[in-house]
């Protein structure tokens, strides 16, 4: 029996990102028993679907997409784990979706979703096929939970990813689909500029109050540049009106805010903050700091 060192895998893993099969490994002349002893005592793990990897093999998104298609070739990855390939903020999850043709059981770390594909819906990364961003985006806005397709609606309309057209002419191609009502939901928030449900109490606020001379989501600009986009801007008045979400957002977006503060008094601009408690528990209170502030700018 061949003996072979430590660091050895089949030379077919050169091409495949690193990753191999059990199968490949044979075939490259180790025996069967040899491959479960690698497994057992850790050397190569298994990685998802039949795809194997040495130990000391970093495995990211896009290394698992490869996994995937060495499992099933015309498999096409989709939903979340096209996602986290794009870097779209997407939740964690340690199985990766593909799209099939046929209906398959699901396997290790892989699971089966039969999509409606196009081929201009589809691209090639690697040795794996993967649906674009644009439809990458499509399919998570309409089948994510509603409060992470909203956190992902916010952070590709405030990059300019998608638009509220795109959406409807997507929607209207496919009229019948399963999570449209989410996705026209999504339209209707990017058309008005509401990426959120805090957005959107607010807006709701201010209509209720026939408050008038505002729009959502407005971008601010300095001489420096882009500042950024206001939840609400005022713009005669130049007052911004801004939503803390009600989750923590670390230590960096809490810098990145305070800089934007900075930027938009330094510009002339009057900043109210409210969080999301304040929308949903004190909305009259939201408002009258709000009256007080266009008072005191000068609308009548």
């Amino acid at each position: 029996m061949t003996t072979f060192p430590r660091d050895w895998v089949p030379p077919v893993a050169r091409r495949q990102s690193g990753l191999f099969t059990s199968e490949q490994a044979c075939a490259a002349g180790m025996t069967a028993a040899q491959v479960r002893r690698r497994r057992t005592n850790g050397t190569w793990n298994l990685i998802v679907g039949a795809a194997l990897a040495p130990a000391t093999l970093a495995i990211t998104a896009w290394t698992r997409a490869q996994g995937a298609a060495l499992t099933w070739p015309r498999a096409v990855v989709c939903l979340g784990s096209a996602a986290a390939i794009y870097r779209l903020p997407v939740p964690a999850d340690a199985a990766v979706h593909v799209s099939v043709q046929v209906h398959r059981r699901d396997r290790y770390n892989l699971r089966a979703h039969q999509l409606q594909l196009e081929p201009v819906d589809v691209t090639r990364s690697g040795i794996a096929l993967i649906t674009t961003r644009s439809r990458t985006l499509f399919d998570c806005l309409g089948r994510f939970a509603a409060a992470d397709s909203d956190a992902l609606l916010s952070w590709a309309v405030t990059r300019e990813l998608i638009t509220a057209e795109e959406l409807d002419r997507a929607i209207a191609e496919r009229p019948k689909w399963w999570g449209n009502v989410r996705r026209r939901q999504a339209a209707q928030d990017a058309r008005a500029g509401a990426l959120g449900p805090a957005e959107r109490r607010l807006h709701a606020i201010l209509r209720a109050a026939g408050l008038t001379g505002w729009h959502g989501d407005r971008q601010v600009w300095d001489q420096d540049g882009l500042i950024g986009r206001a939840d609400v801007l005022f713009e005669a008045e130049r007052l911004v009106i801004e939503i803390d979400g009600f989750a923590y957002h670390g230590r960096a977006r809490f810098q990145e805010d305070r800089t934007r503060q900075n930027r938009l008094v330094n510009a002339g601009h009057t900043v109210l903050r409210f969080t999301w408690a304040d929308v949903t528990d004190r909305p009259e209170a939201v408002l009258r700091e709000i009256r007080r502030a266009l008072a005191r700018l000068g609308r009548k």
